[in-house]
């Protein structure tokens, strides 16, 4: 696609969400973002405007974290509507053994505290530990794809094709590996275009765009060459997300009232 530079349009609140680690657009409430914390906070995670106000705090009852790293939208594994995935896949010291994906049904409103009781997906992988802060879900489907973080050479990738009953553990399934091809190899997050056609990847200094077939799986189509989009100047760059009903994304870094930013785009 061809975008327009990245332009500033709001902060994050002041307050509780001080270490953003992921974003995602809601598919319910026009206008809203979801966000999480790093590992430290209680297992939570916010609604918020384009601008950053804050609109609802969502506790996740049957939910811990130990360090939630990404978040993610896609259909719910029953009962159909549109759901959201916090990723406990966190590990810098390599010594976790196991990870959690927690499923939770969009909140039906927003506005104060809430809560939302989660579904408990619990995986590892086939060769050992991962550090991972990428986690993308495909929006027809509902097929799991995870992106290793390293600090050199290429970043590993699994898939989870579809959901296990939830309390049964999965292993994911090896299907490739990914070096960006400039910048910085820190894969940090991503998120796969609702209709389908194309997955962003960020990085600690670059955003990249797949385009994705539809015959085609998210590894699949990371396979191939990317194109480099705009990526704004964030410190410690962590989150992006498409918004619905067109090709723009908005990007968040951690930090207090980290800002916000919105790249406009064209289609493909």
């Amino acid at each position: 696609p061809r975008c327009a530079a990245p332009v500033r349009i709001g902060a994050l609140p002041q307050g509780d969400i001080d270490e953003c680690s992921g974003v995602v657009a809601s598919g319910v409430h026009p206008d809203a973002l979801y966000v999480h914390n790093d590992r430290g906070d209680e297992p939570r995670f916010f609604a918020i405007g384009l601008g950053g106000a804050l609109q609802s705090e969502v506790d996740v009852a049957g939910a811990a974290a130990i360090d939630w790293e990404d978040i993610a939208r896609g259909p719910c594994r029953t009962g159909g509507g549109s759901c959201l995935y916090l990723a406990d896949i966190g590990d810098n010291d390599g010594d976790r053994g196991s990870y959690v994906i927690y499923g939770v049904r969009e909140p039906d409103a927003l506005g104060g505290a809430r809560g939302a009781t989660a579904e408990v997906f619990v995986f590892s992988y086939p060769d050992g530990n991962h550090d991972a802060e990428t986690l993308l879900i495909h929006p027809v489907t509902g097929a799991i794809t995870i992106v290793t973080k390293v600090n050199k050479n290429r970043s590993r990738i699994f898939e989870l094709l579809a959901l296990p009953a939830p309390g049964e553990a999965a292993t994911l399934v090896a299907a490739g590996s990914i070096e960006p091809p400039s910048g910085s190899e820190r894969i940090t997050s991503g998120d796969v275009h609702p209709d389908g056609t194309g997955v962003l990847l960020r990085t600690s200094t670059r955003v990249f765009y797949y385009p994705m077939a539809a015959d085609q799986t998210v590894a699949q189509a990371l396979a191939d060459a990317p194109c480099a989009l705009p990526s704004p100047d964030e410190e410690q760059a962590e989150a992006i997300t498409w918004l619905p009903g067109g090709w723009d994304y908005v990007t968040i870094g951690e930090g207090e009232q980290a800002p916000i930013h919105r790249v406009s785009c064209e289609a493909p």
